[in-house]
């Protein structure tokens, strides 16, 4: 396995012996061309001239340089997982396997291990391995297998993402530029497989759309980023795997309290100060599948992802200098704008103003004010148009959508003043600290693992063109 260092030591000398061989040659100009061209070219034409070396030279290093920096063998894939779904962690890790990474590190409470392991073995799932904590707490599962990793890069991933054909080619990409040192890639719920799918699906699907759409846009403009999403992202082992990161991410406190969530936002602020940019990969063949809550416990889910952007963000602007800077679209998008917040407060207070200035045009004011209702309709469903799009059947559900935006600011507001609360709103770890199954249940637990799978393939690319918008790779 190659390490970085090497590959771009390897990459200099090639540049040096391509400008020498050229130096020496004062005949001919090199010009570039693959080694099957140079293969083409005549034995007989300067077999031992400099200008002949000089092309292959050239030949060479440009077929090296066509060679990734990271490759899947480089990557250690770490899943924390509480296992409150055998179906689905054993869809992720299918998924995961199949994109041949070095090692899959899999951590969850002491006992789970064996029905894991059974899971595995069954599934024949290779260079996988199943490590224990004797609490589920997530960052001390990630950290425990940060400690086991041998790799230039890491990936964590979720206990419920699927990952399409060949993803790790495209999340490594981004490891082309030596600067970047974490990153990762478009993702999308999973769309319940009925005509029309339930409200709370959809409303996890528009979150996440609305999302993604807003984390391409600000990490284009000035490589800002509010939060690298923990449900698959790409860092260098160089950045993590040390005594300083572990003591910072297992003491990261709000108000004297120890965080167990908003490890994401951890990370993401670790990266930024350390002198690390963040890319997104937004090529449309990089999209992950993940799964919301389909139920009201998708209150809950959003109550916590409210109070993690609050507290992270908070954070930053009172311990970090990077968020103003360097990053002013994300100052202005992330930081200023959070606090435009709730909705329905600004949104009525533009009506309002609007109205009473327009107070001596009686017949203009009412135009005006549906000129700008048709322009908050429009601000609202305008990143939903790529769904929309896959599937118009959903527009019925727009009124909800916009409903629920309002509602989302309420929900804002009461995150705001409960910061104090950090526990999992949509999960009961102390139920899940107990083993999925009996001695008696194993046997019937694992059938239904396999059954459930056993149809199940990855997602492919051609497949995620019917069910997400498809733009040309960024």
């Amino acid at each position: 396995m190659m390490s970085q260092q090497v590959k771009e030591a390897i990459h200099s000398a090639w540049r040096a012996v391509g400008i020498l061989e050229t130096v020496r040659s004062l005949k001919h100009p090199v010009t570039a061309r693959t080694k099957t061209q140079l293969d083409r070219q005549p034995t007989h034409s300067h077999p031992s001239s400099s200008c002949h070396a000089a092309r292959r030279a050239s030949a060479a290093y440009n077929l090296f340089c066509a060679l990734p920096l990271s490759l899947s063998e480089d990557v250690t894939v770490i899943v924390p997982t509480t296992f409150k779904s055998e179906t689905e962690l054993t869809k992720c890790l299918q998924s995961v396997t199949a994109c041949s990474p070095a090692a899959v590190l899999v951590v969850t409470a002491k006992a789970n291990v064996s029905l894991i392991e059974h899971i595995c073995s069954l599934k024949s799932f290779k260079r996988v391995r199943v490590l224990d904590v004797d609490k589920l707490n997530k960052r001390r599962q990630m950290i425990r297998a940060l400690k086991e990793v041998e790799t230039d890069i890491i990936v964590f991933a979720d206990d419920d993402v699927l990952w399409p054909e060949q993803y790790l080619d495209y999340l490594l990409a981004i490891f082309e530029d030596p600067k970047t040192g974490a990153g990762g890639t478009r993702q999308r719920v999973s769309r319940n497989h009925s005509f029309l799918t339930s409200i709370w699906n959809f409303l996890g699907i528009a979150y996440l759309e609305r999302r993604v759409w807003n984390n391409i846009a600000t990490n284009a403009i000035d490589g800002s980023l509010s939060t690298l999403s923990g449900r698959t992202a790409a860092y260098k082992t160089e950045i993590l795997k040390s005594e300083e990161f572990f003591h910072y991410f297992l003491n990261d406190h709000w108000r004297g309290r120890p965080l167990n969530t908003d490890d994401d936002k951890c990370l993401t602020r670790y990266v930024y100060s350390h002198g690390w940019s963040i890319a997104i990969q937004c090529d449309s063949r990089s999209v992950i599948e993940t799964n919301m809550e389909d139920s009201p416990k998708y209150i809950a889910q959003c109550l916590r992802w409210a109070r993690a952007h609050w507290r992270g963000n908070l954070t930053v602007m009172e311990n970090e200098r990077y968020w103003f800077t360097s990053m002013y679209w994300g100052l202005y998008v992330i930081y200023i704008g959070q606090f435009q917040t709730p909705a329905a407060l600004v949104d009525g207070s533009i009506f309002a103003l609007l109205y009473t200035s327009l107070s001596a045009y009686e017949e203009s004011r009412i135009a005006a004010c549906e000129c700008l209702a048709l322009w908050v309709f429009l601000v609202k469903v305008l990143k939903l148009l790529p769904h929309f799009f896959q599937h118009p059947q959903d527009m019925i559900y727009i009124p909800a959508s916009i409903v629920f935006s309002y509602l989302h600011g309420i929900i804002n507001i009461y995150a705001l003043l409960t910061l104090t609360k950090t526990h999992w709103g949509s999960q009961d770890l102390d139920q899940l600290q107990h083993a999925r199954a009996t001695r008696t249940e194993v046997v019937p637990l694992l059938r239904r693992a396999m059954q459930e799978t056993e149809a199940y393939h990855e997602p492919t690319f051609s497949k995620l063109r019917h069910s997400w918008f498809v733009s040309e790779p960024c």
